[in-house]
C-alpha cells in the first residue's frame, strides 16, 4: 500500500478552543493538514496547509528536546517535535482517482501568530471552519469526526 508523508496543524486559541474544518473528502470535522512537499520538512508544511486552509499564520508549538547540533550548527538544526505521529488508513476515493493508501502523519500543536487575523476558508477544501471547547468535541458523534482526531483534541485541551 502507498504511503504519503503528510502534517496536520491543531490551532489552539487563547480560549482553550481548537480549530476545525468541515472536510469535504472525509465529510469529517479536520485540523488543517495535507501532504508535505518534497523540499518541505513537516513543520512548514503544517505552517503552509494551516495558512492555505484557514488564512492564518501560526507558530508551531514543539515539545523541548536537547539541541543535537549545539555547537555544530554548519551540520543542520533541530526539527520541531509533534506531538504525535501516526500512521492512518486513508480510504479510495473515485472522485480523485486514488486508491485506498496511508498517512505518515506529523501532529502539531499550533498558535496563532495574530490573534486578530481572520479566518478564511479554502472553499475548494471544506465548507466551513468553526472553533470548538472541549465539551463541543466531546459531544460529536462517530459520523462527524474520527476518533484518533477526537482524542488528540481531547488530549491537548485537558
Amino acid at each position: 500500500m502507498d504511503r504519503h508523508f503528510t502534517a496536520s496543524a491543531f490551532v489552539v486559541d487563547g480560549r482553550g478552543r481548537v480549530l476545525l474544518m468541515w472536510h469535504e473528502r472525509m465529510q469529517r470535522w479536520m485540523p488543517p493538514g495535507g501532504h508535505i512537499d518534497p523540499h518541505e520538512a513537516p513543520e512548514d508544511a503544517a505552517r503552509r496547509e494551516c495558512r492555505e486552509e484557514t488564512g492564518l499564520d501560526v507558530e508551531i508549538i514543539g515539545d523541548a528536546q536537547p539541541d543535537l547540533f549545539a555547537g555544530c550548527p554548519e551540520e543542520g538544526r533541530m526539527l520541531k517535535k509533534p506531538m504525535a505521529m501516526l500512521l492512518e488508513n486513508i480510504p479510495a476515493s473515485e472522485q480523485r482517482g486514488e486508491p485506498a493508501h496511508q498517512h505518515m502523519d506529523f501532529l502539531f500543536r499550533v498558535r496563532m501568530l495574530d490573534p486578530s487575523q481572520p479566518l478564511a476558508l479554502a472553499v475548494d477544501e471544506g465548507r466551513e471552519l468553526r472553533w470548538f471547547t472541549r465539551g463541543e468535541v466531546e459531544a460529536l458523534e462517530t459520523e462527524e469526526i474520527f476518533g484518533n482526531v477526537k482524542n488528540y483534541i481531547l488530549h491537548i485541551l485537558s
